[in-house]
């Protein structure tokens, strides 16, 4: 089993690298665009909405348009489509009107609109910065979910005696998140100085607010976790174990992403609002 654990996450990396060398194209829109569509389809399925297949429809067209909506061949047109995509759900809510509940649009319309929202957030990263702060950028809303879940697991194995939501997730503890934040954030802030010391050497100088870098990042990290328990719910609410098992060893796509698609937008809002990183 941690044979398999460890060769899925070597292909994760993969991927990640292969998007990382082409990031500055479409193919992280595209990438977003399949992410998203299987962290829909797990949580259709999850949610019994997977059964309509007009709604898993809308939810697939929602997670294709939002990651593309900045791109030349989207921009004119992604309000107008969004918006025949909002008529359709009530189209078929009130052709289907019975079996199909406004409780299950609904759902289907909130996380079509909000899982492919968020994963796009590394599509507007890129597009609004210079590829190397970009890049440094999705490097924090990675390491602030992977890091802390990493960190958090070890720490609370050892130390952890209180549980932080015994009815969600009844291994988490208090410890745990206190030594994921903390290792999240020093090792986060050292990968930063080492980023501003590389970029230097070869000429494209950044100046990394260490200090606001600093305060930020353990709120990073516990809108990560709040990604995880939020995902722990829905696995709780509905009698699941796991999401899927498109990552063997690992789950399904939101068993691996679910703190990412909440620290993705709090580092684009932080970004955007307040500047971690400027151009010397």
């Amino acid at each position: 089993m941690l044979l398999v654990r460890v060769m899925s996450s070597m292909v994760l990396l993969v991927v990640i690298v292969v998007v990382g060398i082409f990031f500055d194209t479409l193919l992280l829109n595209a990438v977003i665009w399949v992410v998203s569509s299987l962290a829909l389809i797990e949580l259709y399925r999850a949610t019994g909405i997977l059964r309509w297949r007009g709604l898993t429809a809308l939810g697939i067209m929602q997670a294709f348009v939002i990651p593309f909506a900045n791109t030349q061949f989207m921009a004119m047109i992604a309000l107008p489509v969004l918006f025949l995509i909002a008529l359709s759900y009530f189209a078929l809510l009130v052709k289907n009107f019975g079996p199909m509940s406004l409780g299950i649009c609904s759902k289907a319309f909130f996380l079509g609109l909000t899982v492919p929202l968020f994963f796009s957030c590394a599509v507007f990263i890129r597009d609004q910065y210079a590829i190397e702060l970009a890049g440094f950028y999705l490097l924090v809303a990675l390491g602030a979910a992977w890091i802390s879940d990493t960190g958090a697991y070890f720490v609370g194995t050892f130390f952890g005696k209180r549980k932080l939501a015994p009815k969600v997730s009844p291994k988490k503890t208090i410890e745990g998140t206190i030594g994921g934040i903390v290792i999240s954030t020093g090792l986060i802030l050292l990968l930063g100085i080492l980023f501003e010391f590389l970029l230097g050497m070869f000429g494209r100088p950044v100046n990394i607010d260490i200090v606001m870098l600093g305060i930020f990042l353990p709120f990073f990290s516990l809108i990560g976790m709040l990604g995880d328990l939020s995902a722990s719910a829905i696995k709780r609410e509905y009698g699941i174990k796991d999401f899927g098992a498109v990552m063997p060893g690992h789950g399904g796509v939101m068993d691996r992403f679910d703190s990412v698609l909440f620290t993705l937008p709090a580092v684009y809002l932080a970004a955007v609002h307040i500047g971690i990183i400027t151009h010397m």
